[in-house]
């Protein structure tokens, strides 16, 4: 059985998040739950961690088996971007992680890249010829 596990990066001080952390929290469990039903044959575990502030270059990120999912999807290039929500959490001005994803960058992780980058990690270049998205 193909095991396949999905870690999870999010900056938290005092058990609170980010904005754009919480969304893709939300969106993070949602998908890789729904992956493991369509996918039963498949062992799929999904890790989180919470970051402090030493850490927060990290946050905001997903990986899948040690490769985080931008590399999986060929974009190569990071992006930070300002990020009030931490700015508030921390006290100073703050960028984080984006995604970038069919050329548009996105605060919070889009359901549909997650889902590909999954789907990508399973079945390579041509998961489109062996399954819907």
């Amino acid at each position: 059985m193909k095991k396949l596990i999905v870690e999870w990066f999010r900056y938290e001080k005092e058990g609170n998040t980010c904005c754009r952390c919480g969304d893709s929290t939300e969106i993070v469990r949602r998908v890789v739950d729904e992956f493991k039903v369509n996918n039963a044959d498949l062992d799929v575990e999904l890790k989180q961690y919470s970051l402090d502030e030493d850490r927060l270059d990290l946050s905001n990120t997903v990986r899948i088996n040690g490769r985080d999912i931008m590399d999986i999807l060929g974009e190569k290039q990071r992006v930070l971007t300002a990020c009030p929500s931490c700015t508030d959490l921390i006290g100073k001005e703050t960028d984080c992680n984006s995604y970038i994803y069919k050329g548009r960058i996105y605060d919070s992780l889009p359901d549909e890249m997650l889902r590909e980058a999954l789907y990508r990690e399973v079945y390579g270049d041509n998961f489109k010829a062996n399954t819907q998205i």
